[in-house]
């Protein structure tokens, strides 16, 4: 009873952290202004305001404790002033850049050379050092190279995501080219948080909070806390489908999980490595993203208006275009038997019979389709379409 008790203590040490109601009000807000946007491409929100909310409390929680079993059996601690530091790294990086800055690569990397750089300059941290384990007597070593496997099991979950999750309500957007013609686009912007079970060697938070959990195993003490990680992706994608840009963005991410392992394993035989890295880490995942936004500028538009058909960016849920299964990139041809090419051509052939609905559709590989359904009197008279037109 009284270690499920030191368990829950353990737990409300994540309400300490500022980094995580930092997180949540940056979700909010992400939320919000998303709808603004919605709203300004098609009169109307197409997701809840409440979306990123849901996903940030969602799959990356299971990761964390997942990986938090993984820590506690091969015995990985952390230190307050690393936490602390992590902190504050987070907190910038959300400030500064959203969702787009705050990769795993970026928050971890940057707080451990931070670290390191107190550990070498001899930087006081306190009162968030633990007197019973100073900075200085730390192997500082050992500490480095176990942080640069974690943050590449962490770069791995990342990729995950964005593969698996990454894609999932991407938000449809209309905006103009560089040229000034209308095109389509999609914001695909998310934030997971992974709430990490951590230890923490002597009792330097219980000299503040008394309350504070503390567990003794063998000679030594430890604190029990939770960190608030937080995994952030944001890209726009415009020429080519959402899921197709989140599948490379993540095999490349995969690629610098497996690269910073590599180099965590050579780190065992050259300590200096486990900084070398951190710096990989920071510039390998700044490079991704920037390669995606190039390839972007450079490639062919995919969402434009078109000359023989109707450009879809996809529909609300529980509206006829939903229970049609019309998805992104897709092109209505004919609607109940006549050619369409615009919004009102298509008003116009749905009139003809208003209580059903019979579309040909040119899907994604170029191959046409019948999709059909009834429409009900509580349906958009719209379909629920979204759809790129020349205005």
């Amino acid at each position: 009873m009284d270690i499920m008790l030191e368990i829950l203590k353990g737990i409300g040490s994540l309400f300490l952290q500022p980094a995580f109601y930092v997180s949540i009000l940056i979700v909010i807000i992400a939320g919000f202004s998303r709808i603004k946007a919605e709203r300004k491409s098609f009169h109307v929100g197409v997701y809840s305001p409440w979306q990123e909310l849901k996903g940030f409390f969602g799959l990356g929680i299971i990761f964390g404790l997942v990986i938090s079993v993984v820590m506690f059996f091969i015995g990985f601690t952390l230190t307050i002033g690393w936490i602390a530091i992590f902190n504050v790294v987070l907190i910038v990086l959300l400030l500064i850049g959203l969702f787009r800055m705050t990769s795993t690569a970026y928050t971890i990397g940057i707080a451990s050379l931070v670290y390191y750089a107190a550990y070498y300059f001899d930087w006081q941290l306190a009162p968030f050092e633990d007197k019973m384990l100073p900075i200085s007597n730390l192997y500082i070593d050992n500490f480095m190279i176990a942080i640069v496997f974690v943050l590449a099991l962490l770069l791995a979950v990342e990729a995950f995501l964005i593969q698996f999750s990454g894609a999932n309500n991407a938000s449809p957007m209309l905006r103009k080219s560089g040229r000034g013609k209308l095109i389509g686009a999609f914001q695909l912007r998310r934030l997971w948080l992974l709430p990490l079970v951590c230890f923490i060697p002597g009792h330097g938070f219980a000299a503040i909070f008394d309350w504070w959990p503390i567990f003794q195993i063998g000679n030594q003490t430890f604190s029990l806390m939770i960190l608030p990680v937080v995994i952030g992706f944001q890209q726009q994608v415009q020429t080519q489908l959402p899921e197709q840009a989140t599948h490379k963005i993540a095999v490349k991410v995969t690629s610098l999980a497996i690269m910073i392992a590599l180099i965590g394993v050579g780190s065992i035989v050259m300590p200096v490595l486990s900084l070398v890295a951190f710096v990989v880490a920071i510039v390998g995942r700044f490079w991704i993203s920037y390669r995606h936004r190039s390839d972007e500028k450079r490639a062919s538009f995919k969402f434009t208006p078109q000359p023989e058909g109707i450009m879809i960016l996809g529909s609300r849920e529980n509206t006829p275009g939903s229970r049609m299964e019309i998805s992104a990139g897709e092109m209505i041809l004919e609607a109940n038997g006549k050619p369409v090419t615009n919004r009102e051509e298509l008003y116009e052939a749905l009139n003809e019979n208003r209580a059903y609905c019979k579309l040909k559709v040119r899907d994604n590989n170029g191959e046409p389709r019948i999709v059909q359904t009834a429409i009900h009197e509580e349906d958009s008279f719209e379909l629920g379409l979204f759809m790129v037109e020349a205005k």
